[in-house]
């Protein structure tokens, strides 16, 4: 791995030099390109260096084959793209044929900025600027030209349809393809259900092993696993109560150490970096407690003696550096059980009776903590404790027979143990919303339903005011108390009225909407996080296409003929005729600022440049913080991009026949994102979530929205249409769309019926393939398991290898809480061993010249860690997959109070002072260091 050239640190994530020697082969931050996928991820998820040159960058982007996208970003990163690819094959032949056919019919020989005669009556018609392109500018006498609207409009309808279909029957080939590959069978979600509104008599294992063995073979039911989900809500609260406390120690902990190190500078100078045969802090601590066990000391015993000698502890090293009002107290007073409490903020009349250093007493209150919960710990399984509740986990010994118990109906009552899930990854689970009820859920389901009403009411008032704002040009000469704004210059209203106007739209229906409708797809009840993203583009969709589209579309268009409507009201069909297409010159602006804004974002990541540099240096105070900041990739939240994405193609399909330059602007938005979001998705993003294309089907469904709004807004338009003698010109037009919007319903039906079976559940005809599928991996791994070079595997093991490996006779097979949190314990071991190779200590104090080295570090220790049950020998598969579906609650390990190591050694004394807590606290500052300007480096996650 070569070493960085870059002096700014390891923070320079956002620098495509930033490890694996990038410096030399990417393209760094000067070029606005960022690419952590080849730094912060695991060896097998690691892809190339970003082109130096940017014609050999765009050849790469282009010729990025779908098995690697695949691979890299998972089968919705791969739908996504294909979606944008997919509106490229809709909008740009469109886009050939229809503009060429409508823009010169529109255009000459139109009704432009002059009076036209209805029914012997002159009318103005003021028809300018790209309105002069648009359908209101075709001319009275000409409307038999209305015939090549028609045309170019059962041509788009068509082609989109088509498209819909293709696109549909090539997600479910490539999703039934992926969900029965030999990798992805090997998951435990693979062959897991997820079932709900168990009813009382099948809360048991036994009772669920009887009702499901006759999916098995031979009714074995030795080959089903169970979960039974129980209520560990004291635990949670408890260890969520742990953790807060763990954050409040170390930025406790980590003001000493700065303070420290700046009056050791005051005192000592600002001393230059360490030189060649200076001293250096001791060694990392890291200690292994040996202290008795519960039965032989009181747990409690220990702790209360510990925090007395903290209490009372005069001798720590800080004390050197500081006067001892520099260290934090806190008063306490005693609770009911002899306990001791700190004074409620609220009761500011009540004074302590004892008053500590607050590090001492957060140091106990973490080991008080610590017993309790270890208490509960052994009860894990014990039913009066806590409460069985109406789901399970139940994993089947093949993939076939977990489809065909979740397609089939388990309960002869309705409702009961129903729905029920497939593709059930353990990290996905909500485990909050796992004891609902049939009854719980339709009360959720009813208030968020009204919510989301709410939702849409108040967003609607500001949207309706910035479409008002679009036409603030034509109100201000025709509105009466807004002729102060005629005196403007014409450039500063339209500023307002465009790119200003646009950007304020896009800031109230992209930043905090899609955060609260996730709030409401999680209370409606939601099992998992794919089925809440699932949700939440249901709901953002809506959203948009009232308050984006239909608001939008009525405020800017309408607003601005209410008095001519007043003043003419004879003239309704035609006034109207004329200016709602006028809505779609809002639209122009606004995809322009999605194209340039968003893609700009996408590709070149400012926002995450902006948070990274700016804002979040005012907030990371501990080694934690640093670490989850170094180490964490940005993730894609589905539903955000699907819903917007779509609204876009929804619009396109709208206007692509009322305005056909749409259509222009609809294919460079779309164009540009192809290229950003496989940039984005092939070398910067990494993604936890994954529906497995369902967000794709879903998009694509949703396209139906736009074209039936086109279907019934035509047939209106037709309808409205006046020729000079004020007749209605476009009957025949009107009816025949009227027939296509019958035929396009009638389509949609029949391809959903015929279709719909086929997006979720495997048929049988594809076991045979997929076990044959296996079979031959399985030979290929045995034939490699005989070479000489793989009969000793290491570490470095390959993935074929650790698959062939024979399943440990000695692994348990009784899948009990306590059972799984052992086993899972001796694998945490097991792979903390492996990458304790990559978190050496750097010998010195961090200054520029070494920053390089905690790069390469970390991106070493990232590499070698871990994520999927490929990179695990079948021993530690075997033990993750017995525990996958068990409350991760249950497995929650002790919190290790992680410190950076300074120069005075303040933080290798703190980890002495707590050693009198034993096992119950633990300390360590390996892989963290304090630098001369306070600020903390990493080169490890955190120890716990």
């Amino acid at each position: 791995m070569a070493n960085l050239t870059n002096d700014t640190g390891l923070v320079d994530l956002i620098n495509a030099g930033a490890g694996v020697g990038q410096n030399t082969e990417g393209i760094a931050i000067k070029a606005f390109i960022v690419n952590l996928a080849t730094y912060l991820v695991q060896d097998r998820l690691r892809v190339e260096a970003i082109p130096t040159n940017l014609l050999k960058w765009l050849q790469r982007i282009l010729t990025i084959k779908d098995e690697e996208l695949k691979a890299k970003c998972g089968l919705d990163g791969y739908f996504f793209i294909r979606l944008v690819r997919a509106m490229i094959l809709i909008f740009v032949p469109l886009m050939c044929i229809i503009v060429s056919i409508l823009l010169p019919l529109n255009y000459h020989g139109g009704r432009d900025n002059r009076a036209v005669e209805i029914g012997g009556r002159y009318v103005a018609s003021n028809v300018t600027g790209l309105d002069t392109l648009s359908w209101q500018n075709v001319a009275p006498d000409k409307t038999n030209r209305y015939w090549a609207h028609l045309v170019c409009a059962m041509l788009a309808i068509s082609w989109t349809l088509y498209r819909i279909y293709r696109e549909k029957l090539n997600f479910i080939d490539v999703r039934q393809r992926f969900l029965t590959s030999p990798e992805h069978r090997l998951k435990a979600s693979a062959r897991t259900v997820l079932i709900t509104n168990i009813p009382n008599e099948y809360r048991k294992k036994d009772a669920l092993e009887a009702l499901f063995d006759v999916f098995v073979d031979n009714d074995d039911r030795s080959k089903l696993t169970i979960w039974m989900n129980r209520d560990y809500g004291l635990l949670k609260s408890l260890a969520a109560h742990r953790q807060k406390l763990r954050h409040t120690l170390e930025k406790a902990e980590l003001r000493l150490l700065r303070l420290v190190n700046k009056e050791r500078q005051k005192n000592q100078g600002v001393a230059s970096p360490k030189r060649e045969g200076e001293s250096t802090p001791d060694q990392p601590h890291t200690p292994a407690y040996d202290t008795p066990k519960d039965s032989e000391l009181d747990s409690l015993s220990i702790i209360s003696a510990a925090f007395d000698n903290d209490s009372a502890r005069e001798t720590e090293l800080w004390r050197k550096y500081l006067k001892p009002s520099k260290a934090g107290r806190i008063s306490l007073v005693q609770d009911k059980n002899r306990g001791w409490k700190p004074v409620s903020m609220i009761k500011f009349w009540s004074r302590g009776e004892r008053t500590v250093p607050k590090i001492a007493w957060l140091r106990s209150e973490i080991a008080r903590l610590t017993v309790k919960i270890d208490e509960l710990l052994e009860d894990l399984d014990d039913d009066a404790r806590f409460k069985q509740q109406n789901s399970a986990f139940v994993q089947f010994d093949r993939q076939m027979a977990a489809h065909m118990a979740c397609s089939l109906v388990s309960h002869q009552k309705p409702g009961r143990m129903s729905p029920r899930y497939l593709e059930v990854a353990p990290h996905e689970v909500l485990w909050q919303n796992m004891g609902l009820t049939s009854r719980g859920r339709l009360i959720r389901i009813c208030f968020a339903l009204l919510l989301f009403a709410t939702i849409l009411f108040l967003w609607g008032l500001p949207v309706t005011f910035l479409g008002f704002l679009s036409q603030l040009g034509s109100l201000r000469s025709s509105t009466k108390w807004l002729h102060w704004l005629r005196h403007w210059p014409s450039w500063i209203i339209s500023i307002i009225s465009g790119p200003l106007n646009s950007i304020l739209l896009a800031l109230f229906i992209q930043l905090v909407v899609p955060a609260l409708l996730r709030k409401l797809a999680v209370l409606v009840g939601t099992p998992t996080r794919t089925r809440r993203e699932l949700v939440t583009q249901g709901f953002y969709f809506t959203f948009l296409f009232f308050e984006l589209v239909l608001v939008t579309s009525i405020s800017s268009g309408v607003v601005t003929i209410i008095p001519t409507i007043i003043a003419n009201p004879v003239n309704i069909p035609t006034i109207l005729a004329t200016n709602l297409p006028k809505a779609a010159n809002y639209f122009f602006n606004y995809l322009i600022i999605q194209a340039l804004g968003w893609g700009g974002s996408v590709l070149f990541q400012y926002l995450r440049v902006l948070y990274i540099t700016t804002i979040w240096p005012w907030f990371t105070q501990t080694p934690r913080q640093e670490a989850w900041l170094q180490t964490t990739i940005p993730h894609q939240m589905w539903a955000n991009v699907y819903s917007l994405n779509t609204n876009y193609a929804v619009i396109g399909l709208i206007y692509c026949v009322i305005s056909p330059l749409m259509l222009v602007f609809v294919s460079m938005v779309f164009a540009l994102f192809w290229v950003a979001y496989r940039h984005n998705y092939y070398y910067v993003q990494r993604n936890k979530i994954d529906t497995h294309g369902l967000l794709f089907n879903n998009a694509i469904s949703q396209l139906f929205t736009g074209i039936y709004v086109l279907e019934v807004l035509l047939i209106g338009l037709f309808f409205l249409v006046r020729d000079s003698r004020n007749n209605a010109a476009c009957k025949s037009q009107a009816i025949i769309m009227i027939v296509i919007l019958i035929l396009t319903a009638i389509f949609h039906i029949v391809m959903e019926s015929h279709l719909r079976p086929l997006y979720e559940f495997l048929p049988v005809s594809l076991e045979d393939s997929a076990v044959e599928a296996e079979q031959r991996l399985a030979l290929l791994h045995e034939s490699n398991a005989t070479s000489p070079t793989t009969l000793a595997p290491g570490p470095e093991t390959s993935d074929s290898n650790r698959l062939a490996t024979p399943r440990s006779e000695t692994m348990s097979d009784v899948v009990t809480a306590a059972n799984a949190r052992s086993t899972l314990s001796l694998l945490k071991t097991q792979i903390t061993a492996r990458i304790s190779k990559f978190q050496a200590r750097l010998p010195e104090s961090i200054y520029k010249s070494r920053r390089r080295q905690l790069a390469d570090q970390i991106a070493a220790s990232i590499a070698g860690y871990p994520d999927e049950l490929s990179d695990l020998t079948p021993e530690e598969r075997e033990a993750e997959l017995k525990a996958a579906f068990q409350d991760p609650v249950t497995r929650e390990p002790a919190p290790v109070i992680w410190l950076p190591q300074d120069e005075a050694g303040c933080s290798d004394d703190a980890i002495k002072q707590v050693q009198g807590y034993g096992r119950l606290l633990q300390y360590s500052n390996a892989g963290a260091y304090l630098t001369r300007t306070g600020k903390c480096e990493v080169v490890q996650p955190a120890p716990d």
